[in-house]
């Protein structure tokens, strides 16, 4: 039986336990830095299925299963991780149509990780029963608290990519049909860094504001003043995202506060420019406040780095999808996205590509109340895992 065979049929044999873990985990959501039960779930489940090693609470809740293929060479094996992210996010669920709509009120899968993690514990599944015509290792990773980019640097400084050659990831992605994947050389996902901002003014009456240092019009100065970060100090074909997505200042509507308190986030697609906008964010910040006899406090914090796709692997992915789905099916993107993904730190270890998986061209966005990861994409999505890995690792079947 040939590869491709060997992998599909043993895919069908177990996509309704799969299509099941997968309603089970959208029904159980649980928060970033919260994920003890998916966890749990995720380790019986590698141990069961005779996973020769797992780890468990790395990085906080992670879980890290790892298989060592039994045709390995005497001239040695590498290894290759496969990642899927665990948590789900604070929304309420409006997916009343479904039977297994989240039982957590107020926290949903809106961000698809039930299907992700589902598809790694399938694509899981079908590699050990494979082993014994696998040259290499593989390491799955199941990832907690990708939703507030900490998850993966904590798994990585507990020994996550530790002997990793390469990684691979995927998302699902609503604009893309069941059976397409997308995917592109370079930079996949934004990096994405957030700053406080604190203005420190003079509180007076409402009716006397020439008494005041009044916050609330010097940082209405700053939004609009740090929008010129993107129109005027970059290049427009340097993508930059600065928003300002909070803005607290005031108790009452006839008194001028003393503080005003703004908060926001910087994305950017290379990391040159994302280390030159703290200096520039600060100038401006500064000079306008110095105009209006203000004073601030300014806290920025590096996040996550830009998803960077590597070459070869991207080749390698774009090759096996060609063969899984078409070579019509695999779409080149014309351009990333300036969201971020924490995926970008484990390529900080090791070369690697994240593609996206699609969903339904017409199902809901990402991170919203009604999004639900698709039962039709698992399959795809196990398979192309699968098929990448042993590729990787040169196994024939």
């Amino acid at each position: 039986m040939s590869e491709p065979d060997l992998i599909t049929s043993a895919i069908a044999s177990i996509l309704p336990e799969i299509v099941e873990t997968r309603h089970h985990l959208h029904q159980n959501p649980e928060l970033s830095y919260q994920e003890q039960n998916t966890s749990a779930l995720v380790a019986k489940r590698l141990r069961d299925i005779g996973m020769d090693e797992v780890r468990t609470g790395v990085g906080g809740h992670g879980v890290i299963g790892m298989l060592h293929g039994r045709a390995q060479t005497d001239a040695g094996s590498r290894t290759i991780a496969l990642r899927a992210d665990m948590d789900a996010l604070p929304i309420q669920e409006a997916n009343d149509a479904i039977a297994y709509q989240s039982a957590n009120p107020g926290v949903m899968h809106a961000c698809g990780h039930d299907g992700h993690t589902a598809t790694l514990l399938g694509a899981a599944q079908t590699l050990v029963s494979l082993r014994d015509h696998i040259s290499g290792n593989v390491r799955f990773v199941f990832q907690p608290a990708e939703e507030v980019a900490g998850g993966a640097a904590r798994m990585c400084a507990e020994g996550a990519m530790e002997g990793v050659d390469a990684i691979v990831a995927l998302h699902g992605w609503p604009e893309l049909e069941v059976g397409q994947i997308g995917i592109r050389v370079g930079p996949m996902m934004a990096s994405a860094d957030t700053f406080t901002l604190k203005i420190l003014g003079s509180p007076a009456h409402a009716a006397m504001p020439h008494l005041s240092v009044d916050p609330i019009v010097v940082g209405a100065q700053i939004v609009m003043a740090l929008q010129t970060l993107v129109s005027r100090e970059t290049s427009p074909t340097d993508p930059v995202v600065v928003t300002i997505a909070q803005f607290h200042a005031g108790t009452a509507f006839n008194i001028i506060p003393g503080a005003a308190e703004l908060k926001g986030t910087v994305r950017a697609l290379t990391e040159t420019i994302r280390h030159a906008m703290p200096e520039r964010l600060e100038r401006i910040v500064a000079g306008i406040c110095t105009a209006f006899r203000a004073t601030y406090a300014l806290q920025y914090h590096f996040g996550t780095p830009v998803t960077l796709n590597d070459a070869e692997m991207v080749s390698l992915v774009v090759s096996t999808g060609s063969d899984l789905l078409g070579a019509s099916n695999v779409v080149t993107l014309p351009a990333p996205s300036m969201g971020a993904e924490d995926f970008a730190e484990y390529l900080r270890h090791a070369p690697g590509a994240m593609f996206r998986l699609g969903v339904g061209a017409d199902a809901p966005p990402l991170h919203t109340p009604t999004y639900n990861f698709a039962d039709g994409a698992l399959p795809h999505g196990m398979e192309m895992l699968s098929r990448v890995a042993l590729r990787y690792l040169g196994s024939h079947l």
